[in-house]
Parts: C-alpha cells; structure tokens; sequence
C-alpha cells in the first residue's frame, strides 16, 4: 500500500492543478458595450483584475465596455442579495475590461479582489456602507455616507474623500491610504506595516497603530484623541482640545497642536516629540 500512497498524492495535485487552470482568452481590441438586467442586490462583489466604476441610479444594472470577444467571460449572478462579477476565464491582452454598476439606497457592502480597480467618481451616497479590498486591489472613492467602513488589507492601496458621521478605517497586511476625511467621529486601526496619510477634520478621533505601521497626520485636525500605539510604530497627529496616550514598544509619536495631554501608559523605549505647527 506505502508503495502507491506517492503515485496517488501526485495523480491528486497534477487533478486540482488541471482543475484550476481557466481557459485563456485574448482580447479582439474592437471595444462595444452593453448593458444588463441584475435582480435586486444590496452586496456586491468582483473579482479578476476587472475596474468597476459605481454609479447611483434608479434602477440596478450593469454596462459592459470591452472587447467584444469578452463581454461572455464576464460573468454576473446575484444570490441571497448578492451580486458577483468575475471572470469565467484568463483574460489577456484586452483594451477594455470595464463595468458600470448602477446602485440604489439599497447598497450596503462592496468587496473587490485580485487586482480589481474600485471607483467612485462622484459621490458613493447611501445611508451606510462598508467597503472592503483585498489582494493587490485598488479603490479611488469619493463617498458620502450616514456610516462608513472601510478595510483595506493585503497590498491594498485606496486614495479616498470621504464625508460620514461616523468611521471606521481598518488597515492590514502592506494596505496604503491617502485620504481627506470630514467626520464627526473617526476610528482607526492599523497593523502590519500599513501606511496612512490623512488630511481633514473631525471631533473624536480613535487612533491604533501596531506592527510597524506607519500614520501621517498634522494635516488631520482632530478636537479630540485616544492614541494607542505600539510596537514599531511611527505617528505624528494634530489635535486641539484633548490627547489621551498609551505608548509602549519602539513607537514614535508627533504631536502638534496644543492640547490638554493625558498619558495613560508610556512603557519600554516610547518616544513623544512635541511640535511646533
């Protein structure tokens, strides 16, 4: 038996290496559009390096714009109020590979992966929503939201405009963020070298930075801060009224403004600088 245990390992992964090879398909350059019918969603999803751009209308739908031997591998199926668009095959070569998805009210959550492009160019307005963006994707957004979130992980970069009453900024694993930000309250959670340089206002901030995570934020007026940082962590922060600090680790913190300081924890080789505007 020990004897054939190796013959059927490699029969095993040469069958799911077959399995999850797709068909390749080489873009025609002639470039048409068309447009289809999607029943009612609230989530989307899209996947397979595609760019989407999010357009609020009436009715939900989508508009096509690619090379016209590849408008049948995009493919579009909506379950359990989701809809998901991807790829039903290896494009290559194309000279267009857009979809406009029209959204209503009813939109509450959009994923995009695997190098899909994400836009918003005019306002993403809706009662409240929640974006994430995986693996390599990318999101340039202009929102105007009641609630927003917004996670960013994996090699994620996003450049963002941004007007909520409340937010929540998650970043991971190499995510990027250039943002101008209005809100009243804003929460931030950074890990694992993830970058942030944020400009705006706002009344409450929450700020966390861990595993050499990286915030740039003078140009970020806050009244009010809570700042957690820790391990390799450099910050710097812009804050009129009131900072609460906890510092610990290697972390680096500038601070501008002239705010009340209230420091709740300074521990291991923490570093605060104050600086002049």
């Amino acid at each position: 038996m020990k004897k054939f245990l190796p013959v059927v390992i490699a029969l095993l992964f040469a069958t799911t290496a077959f399995a999850q090879k797709r068909e390749k398909i080489k873009g025609s350059k002639t470039v048409t559009v068309t447009q289809k019918e999607v029943q009612a969603f609230e989530n989307l999803e899209v996947e397979d390096n595609l760019e989407v751009f999010l357009v609020k209308g009436e009715n939900q739908a989508l508009e096509i714009e690619a090379d016209d031997n590849l408008h049948e591998a995009i493919m579009a199926e909506v379950k359990g109020g989701t809809l998901r668009i991807y790829t039903s095959k290896e494009i290559t070569g194309a000279k267009k590979l857009s979809v406009r998805v029209i959204y209503n009210d009813n939109l509450k959550s959009v994923t995009v992966k695997h190098e899909t492009v994400l836009n918003a160019l005019t306002d993403l307005e809706v009662p409240s929503i929640t974006i994430k963006a995986l693996d390599f994707a990318k999101c340039f957004l202009n929102v105007k939201a009641g609630s927003f979130t917004l996670q960013m992980n994996d090699k994620t970069k996003g450049e963002l405009n941004l007007k909520a009453e409340t937010s929540v900024v998650e970043l991971s694993k190499n995510a990027e963020l250039k943002a101008l930000i209005a809100s009243p309250a804003v929460k931030f959670d950074m890990y694992q070298k993830t970058k942030a340089v944020i400009e705006g206002d706002a009344a409450n901030v929450q700020l966390r930075v861990d595993n050499n995570a990286s915030f740039t934020g003078k140009k970020f007026t806050a009244k009010t801060m809570e700042l957690t940082a820790e391990g390799y962590t450099t910050t710097n922060v812009m804050v009129t009224d009131l900072i609460s600090i906890s510092a610990s680790g290697k972390s680096e913190t500038e601070l501008f403004g002239k705010p009340k300081v209230e420091v709740k924890n300074f521990a291991d080789s923490a570093v605060l600088y104050k600086k002049e505007q």
